[in-house]
């Protein structure tokens, strides 16, 4: 038999990404203390220096650049590390927001749940954790790969001289300590790696609180199609879904009977339950909707300017295959705000079916009126959008991807 893992009540569903924050300086675990203020002064390393001082060598050496080919390289970084910055700053500022949203989640853990509920509720929550972790996981090995084919072209390009790499360029030059070119190598390509893995966590927890919220409506719709499931024999699934693997704590009803609770007093937790789950989502939309609009248009941007590469004639292998890693990386990128998006959308048109499915025209009058007041909550379904205007969906993922490859067909002919 397999292990069971625990996952206890009060547990976050975003421990794993704030595991990640943490480590890369933007989640301090401490509340007070010595360690409190030495994480601090590590933030302040890894915001201040790594990310801002790189940044500006970023842009430094973009306006140094002697050929188009480099000049389209280091804007794209530029632009990148600019959208991140806003991105850090938003998270960083927004702590206390970020906590509740987190602390949102655990809300349905204290709902009653019967036996089979709370085994289907498991599979969703399973099947959640492991996307969010998979994602996180896949995009920052993204990001190193990209580092490890920019630096080898660094490499190639620099004669081996110090001031020729990326981190002889204004300001990061004046921290180099060493004149040896292998030293400064070494410490140009972490501290470069550790910049691409602090955007992409950020990325990463966006698209962990998207799955999540999907998830959450998931089991709403679950809740609502239960008594729907309860007149059918639950032996089938029992015996295909055995109870292993990661256990989420919640409240279980002593016994699984319709009876336990009354359809209404159901009705009402499931309406208090989509409650809660808009105001997860107002929370997300207050501390990411403004940022994201930004980020958008600069993901269309380096598609453009990745497809040109990637496109152009008379270019070399090694270039076109840095350009090709750089534009793999911002599609995943994108998709993380699209696909969660589109997850949200989906989820929550499924909410009215899933009403229709709940035997509402065997409930009394009472149930009926409250069914229709839930109904005309749910009728439109929830979005996630970019600065209110450009809705984070697989159809505008779809459509920057044409319309970035279009501009750099056009603009491929022009030249």
């Amino acid at each position: 038999m397999g292990m069971k893992t625990i996952f206890s009540i009060d547990q976050s569903y975003l421990y794993f990404n704030f595991k990640c924050m943490t480590l890369m300086g933007l989640w301090n675990p401490y509340e007070i203390g010595v360690k409190y203020w030495l994480y601090q002064i590590y933030t302040m390393w890894m915001i201040g220096v790594i990310h801002i001082m790189r940044t500006m060598s970023t842009f430094s050496r973009s306006l140094t650049a002697d050929t188009p080919l480099f000049f389209i390289q280091e804007s794209s970084i530029f632009a990148a590390e600019i959208a991140d910055i806003i991105k850090c700053i938003a998270f960083i500022y927004h702590r206390v927001q970020i906590s509740e949203l987190s602390n949102l989640f655990n809300w349905e853990k204290h709902m009653l749940s019967g036996e089979e509920l709370k085994n289907r509720r498991n599979q969703v929550l399973r099947d959640s954790l492991f996307a969010s972790k998979t994602f996180t996981i896949v995009i920052m090995i993204s990001g190193i790969q990209y580092f490890a084919f920019y630096f080898y072209s660094a490499l190639m390009q620099s004669d081996h001289q110090v001031e020729r790499l990326p981190m002889g360029s204004i300001p990061m030059k004046y921290l180099i300590v060493s004149t040896k070119f292998w030293p400064v190598f070494i410490v140009d390509y972490l501290s470069a790696t550790a910049l691409g893995v602090i955007a992409l966590s950020q990325d990463a927890f966006l698209m962990g609180v998207m799955i999540n919220i999907a998830a959450q409506l998931k089991i709403l719709n679950l809740r609502l199609e239960y008594r729907q499931a309860s007149h059918k024999s639950n032996d089938n699934y029992s015996s295909n879904h055995p109870n292993l693997g990661t256990h989420f704590d919640c409240v279980v009803r002593i016994h699984d009977k319709p009876a336990t609770l009354e359809p209404n007093d159901e009705l009402i937790i499931c309406i208090k339950f989509h409650q809660q789950i808009m105001r997860m989502l107002k929370l997300f939309k207050s501390i990411y909707s403004i940022v994201l609009l930004p980020q958008i248009f600069i993901s269309l941007s380096m598609t453009v300017l990745q497809l040109q590469l990637i496109l152009g004639e008379h270019q070399k292998s090694t270039d076109t295959l840095i350009a090709s890693v750089f534009l793999f990386g911002v599609v995943v990128q994108l998709l993380a705000f699209c696909w969660g998006g589109n997850f949200i959308l989906m989820e929550s048109e499924k909410t009215s079916y899933s009403i229709y499915a709940s035997h509402w025209y065997s409930e009394d009058r009472v149930f009926r009126n409250n069914l229709k007041i839930f109904l005309g909550a749910v009728r439109n379904p929830l979005t996630v959008t970019a600065g209110g205007l450009i809705g984070l969906t697989a159809e505008t993922f779809k459509n920057i991807l044409s319309k970035g490859y279009s501009v750099a067909a056009v603009l491929k002919n022009f030249n």
